[in-house]
């Protein structure tokens, strides 16, 4: 009789739920092929009318397409899902050929943007002139300006992210105007901060200008932060002196107005 009744009255059984990331790469691989379709579709391969005004693209876009679009809709539907979990973009970065193909097809142009989101990197921030630096695992971040906010407890007061290639073989930055052609402005995508030594770098210098508020890339996606190291003056010359290809002195040199 217990075991009759154990049986009869046991609660059901559960069936796990599939994970996200595996369920959605058959969707992602079909996602891939039809997008190679429609990029070969275009007869004479022109490019796509592009606005650098997003406004500006978004009604260009709507009134493109007012009609139903399927290819689109599945576009906009994973979109949507990678935003949500950090796992589906892994996955989706996996899928052959997939990033390839969004970045052919024009409508497709902000899934490409949101597959080159570098999720799950290492960026050193190193501050020449104070011999500090910070490093930080990012993932969910899309632009520059999300690094400068993530940055600014670390650094404080208005400040300039430079890319590598502004640095002097002294150790210094350019002043003023002068290193302009370094600066990553904050609508940058948080992609093209140069990778070296696979982790990517950005240094940190004064402000010229009030840095512009930008609208956030992607807002619906999560960012998650940890502080991998903090670096001292000493590591923070060793790193400077490896980007310099010269030794660094853990002291930065006195100014010369200053030491007047």
């Amino acid at each position: 009789m217990p075991d009759l009744l154990s049986t009869r009255f046991a609660p059901p059984a559960v069936r796990p739920e599939p994970d996200p990331a595996f369920a959605a790469r058959p969707r992602l691989l079909a996602l891939a092929a039809d997008l190679r379709r429609a990029a070969r579709g275009t007869r004479w391969r022109e490019p796509d009318a592009f606005f650098f005004d997003r406004k500006r693209q978004a009604a260009f876009e709507e009134a493109r397409c007012a009609q139903s679009n399927p290819l689109r809709e599945r576009i906009e539907a994973e979109v949507e899902l990678l935003c949500g979990s950090a796992n589906v973009r892994r996955a989706a970065r996996a899928v052959p050929g997939l990033a390839e193909a969004a970045a052919q097809y024009g409508p497709a142009r902000e899934l490409a943007e949101l597959l080159a989101v570098p999720d799950d990197e290492v960026f050193l921030a190193l501050a020449p002139a104070a011999r500090t630096g910070v490093r930080l695992h990012l993932c969910g971040a899309a632009s520059v300006a999300q690094l400068r906010e993530l940055l600014a407890p670390v650094f404080g007061g208005p400040f300039q992210l430079f890319a590598p290639g502004a640095l002097r073989p002294d150790a210094t930055l350019p002043d003023g105007f002068a290193g302009c052609d370094h600066w990553l402005w904050p609508e940058m995508p948080l992609a093209r901060v140069p990778r070296i030594n696979g982790e990517r770098v950005v240094l940190v210098g004064p402000a010229t200008v009030p840095a512009a508020e930008v609208p956030l890339r992607f807002p619906q996606m999560a960012v998650a932060c940890e502080v991998v190291e903090v670096l001292n003056p000493f590591r923070a010359a060793d790193a400077l002196a490896r980007l310099c290809g010269a030794p660094v002195p853990v002291q930065p040199p006195i100014p010369a107005a200053r030491a007047a």
